[in-house]
């Protein structure tokens, strides 16, 4: 794992080893000169995630940490008690986006939380990118679509911005935010085969909101994805996230 890491002493951060644990919980944001879109909200899930630990110091010790100058990918990090920040440069920012959908379903442990599934959603990813694709759906052994591996899933139905109703999905802040913006989102259970008769859109705290350009099948399958004119463009939505 590249970038600067930093632990919580207790008063302050200070410079640390790499961690012998795989984290418990974690939350990363894209920070463009100092400035993050939703803030609160990656605050507010890490907290929730984390319910017997005070995390109010460390949280507001983090933001002065990271330059603010360019554009950077932090992470926040907890193994068990210990409290790491890990200062990143941000990768290369997709506009758009090709799904993957896998032969089998979603095997994630702790899907509500950030953090325990991040070695298995990467590997979702890995499989998804050796077959051209950028990311992976995921559903459950009902064939119903809860979100993406690195991303929330969004469609657009009847001129509404749809988000897919599942129990086993993580609380997405460019979801939350974008209902903010939006007075609020629809919402239905919706299986792979549904998504693909709209128009999709892929949304993290990295990417923003971008259009699900393409389908990878299970078998390897490429199709196209549906297209069109929709009320709102991901550029007119990044623009709103990322200033709200």
């Amino acid at each position: 794992m590249t970038g600067t890491l930093w632990r919580w002493d207790g008063s302050g951060l200070v410079a640390a080893e790499e961690p012998e644990s795989s984290p418990d919980v974690v939350d990363s944001w894209l920070e463009h000169d100092g400035y993050v879109g939703s803030w609160h909200l990656h605050r507010e899930r890490f907290s929730a995630s984390l319910p017997g630990l005070d995390v109010t110091d460390f949280l507001a010790a983090v933001r002065p940490v990271v330059p603010h100058q360019g554009q950077w990918f932090p992470r926040i990090e907890a193994h068990g008690d210990d409290l790491y920040l890990r200062v990143r440069p941000a990768p290369s920012l997709r506009t758009s986006t090709v799904l993957h959908v896998p032969s089998r379903p979603d095997a994630r442990r702790s899907p509500r939380v950030k953090g325990p599934d991040l070695a298995l959603l990467a590997d979702l990813r890995s499989q998804a990118q050796a077959l051209g694709a950028d990311d992976a759906v995921l559903y459950s052994a009902d064939g119903l679509v809860s979100e993406g591996a690195n991303c929330a899933l969004a469609w657009w139905e009847e001129g509404r911005l749809m988000v897919p109703a599942h129990p086993d999905q993580l609380p997405s802040v460019t979801v939350a935010a974008t209902a903010a913006i939006c007075g609020g989102l629809g919402r239905r259970p919706v299986t792979a085969e549904e998504l693909m008769r709209h128009p999709v859109w892929a949304g993290s705290a990295l990417h923003g909101w971008t259009i699900v350009t393409g389908w990878v099948m299970a078998d390897g399958e490429h199709l196209a994805a549906v297209t069109g004119e929709t009320p709102t463009t991901t550029s007119e939505m990044n623009t709103l996230l990322r200033w709200d």
